[in-house]
């Protein structure tokens, strides 16, 4: 079908848009502005488009769901087949809501002020958006109580992912503006920044592998992890599995890397050329990968677990 590579493509774009939504707008509400401070420096817009961007792309999934489900082109949907599977399904009546808090939390960050206000509003409007994407896919599939349970536990699992991924999107920035206007006193603040988020940062790292586990067995029971890894969709899941370990060394050395640089004021703690150079790098590396994950991710929610 036409719609063969759209599906997988919209929805990374979907989970791309609402974890780095959640991300951004959260750890910018609760974190970033409390440790760094004067956040000038950086540039909102690119949120806003995805803000924007988001509702629709939301749409599009789910009409593109509709057509793969149907076996039809998405040109030759009518409008009472879509009203049918909207109206009347789980992931229909997600995407009532999720498209409903999206519309919210846009209102609210393109209205509401001062900017610490609209970030809270807007935060909360994306993670509640970003939960109900676990009435989709596998967590969807499983039934009953145990059912509600797995899709609460996916819908931890992603905000643990957004907002480790908005962390690393801030710090991203902050480290590219430091080393290209470089400043004792802004150098100084990300120091204490990158300090302070990291007990954060292994909280969350800690809950994405937990439930990551977990929605694991519930999906196919770890049991049968060595038979599952034969399939497309175990071999997914290895590769997602396998990034993730490699962003979570890749966090530890970001942590190094400003623990070495501790107390040493002189040399404008981060500040330095080549610890900043090496963040910028790592950070760059983390960002790259997490990219990865959201693609593995996009592609695992269409594979079957028993091939």
């Amino acid at each position: 079908m036409p719609t063969d590579w759209l599906h997988p493509a919209l929805r990374f774009a979907q989970y791309a848009a609402l974890l780095g939504l959640f991300g951004a707008t959260a750890f910018h509400a609760y974190r970033l502005r409390e440790l760094v401070g004067n956040t000038s420096t950086m540039r909102l817009r690119p949120i806003a488009i995805a803000a924007m961007a988001a509702p629709v792309i939301s749409l599009a999934v789910m009409l593109v769901g509709i057509a793969a489900m149907m076996g039809q082109p998405l040109s030759e949907l009518e409008l009472e087949t879509i009203k049918s599977m909207v109206f009347s399904t789980q992931p229909g009546w997600a995407f009532l809501v999720r498209t409903g808090l999206l519309m919210l939390a846009l209102a609210a960050l393109l209205s509401i002020k001062p900017m610490v206000p609209r970030h809270i509003a807007a935060a909360s409007g994306y993670g509640l958006a970003l939960s109900t994407l676990a009435w989709n896919g596998h967590a969807a599939a499983t039934e009953g109580a145990l059912g509600l349970v797995h899709r609460l536990n996916d819908g931890l699992h992603l905000l643990a992912a957004g907002l480790w991924i908005g962390a690393i999107c801030w710090f991203t920035t902050l480290v590219f503006a430091a080393h290209r206007h470089p400043d004792r006193a802004r150098s100084e603040r990300l120091r204490v920044a990158m300090e302070g988020f990291a007990p954060l940062g292994i909280t969350l790292v800690s809950i994405v592998v937990v439930t990551g586990v977990l929605n694991a067995h519930f999906i196919f029971g770890l049991e049968k992890s060595l038979k599952v890894l034969g399939t497309p969709y175990g071999v997914l899941l290895a590769g997602k599995a396998l990034l993730v370990a490699i962003m979570v060394m890749c966090a530890a050395r970001n942590a190094g890397l400003v623990r070495s640089d501790r107390g040493v004021r002189e040399e404008a703690a981060v500040g330095s050329d080549g610890s900043l150079r090496a963040l910028r790098a790592s950070l760059a590396v983390e960002l790259l990968l997490a990219t990865f994950v959201v693609g593995l991710v996009a592609l695992a929610g269409l594979a079957s677990p028993m091939g």
